[in-house]
């Protein structure tokens, strides 16, 4: 059997639980840049024709209606 003493033993689990709250945190973060960096790229459009309501993730100002396809510009806040 192998002798670790007491102070080894715990120092080993104290370390090895910061090195996972470390590592989820990071893995969390990342996970979550990326998640509202596409939500970023989307725009949102109001129909001026039927009012609906509807965001699109093309980089030009204008987009088609999925309702009625008229061409709407983005709304600005």
């Amino acid at each position: 059997m192998i002798g670790v003493s007491f102070e080894a033993f715990v120092v080993f689990f104290l370390v090895a639980g910061l090195l996972i709250v470390v590592g989820l945190w990071f893995f969390y973060d990342l996970r979550d840049k990326s998640y509202y960096d596409r939500q970023r790229s989307l725009r949102a459009h109001h129909c001026v024709r039927c009012g609906a309501l509807y965001a699109n993730r093309s980089e030009t100002e204008v987009a088609r209606c999925p309702k009625c396809g008229f061409e709407n510009a983005s709304l600005r806040f």
